[in-house]
C-alpha cells in the first residue's frame, strides 16, 4: 500500500463556492476510479501546531500499489479534473509518496 500526500495553496480570490465545487468533484473523482482504494480531502483547520506551510486544502489517497498510483495518475478523468478544475484554482501545490 502507498499514500499519496497532496497539499495545495489557492490563488488570491477563489471564493468559497469555488472550493466547495472543487471539493465534490475530488470526492466524486475518488469514487469514480477503481486504482483509488481511500481518499479524503478537506481544508485546512488551521488548528495550533501546524507547519507553517502555506497551504489551503489536503488530499491522502490510498493505492494497492505503485501501478494503481499510476494508473489513477494516467486516468482521462484525473486529467481532465486536474486541467478542468483544479489548476484554475491552484497556485501551488506540493505532494510525495509513502509507503504504508
Amino acid at each position: 500500500m502507498l499514500r499519496h500526500v497532496l497539499l495545495l495553496r489557492f490563488k488570491d480570490g477563489v471564493a468559497p463556492n469555488e472550493i466547495a465545487a472543487l471539493d465534490s468533484a475530488f470526492r466524486a473523482l475518488i469514487r469514480e476510479i477503481p486504482a483509488v482504494a481511500e481518499g479524503h480531502v478537506g481544508t485546512k483547520l488551521g488548528l495550533p501546531g501546524s507547519s507553517g506551510v502555506p497551504a489551503d486544502y489536503a488530499v491522502t489517497l490510498d493505492f494497492r500499489s505503485p501501478d494503481d498510483f499510476t494508473a489513477y495518475i494516467e486516468d482521462p478523468r484525473h486529467q481532465k479534473f486536474v486541467r478542468e478544475i483544479l489548476s484554475p484554482l491552484r497556485e501551488a501545490g506540493w505532494s510525495a509518496q509513502i509507503e504504508l
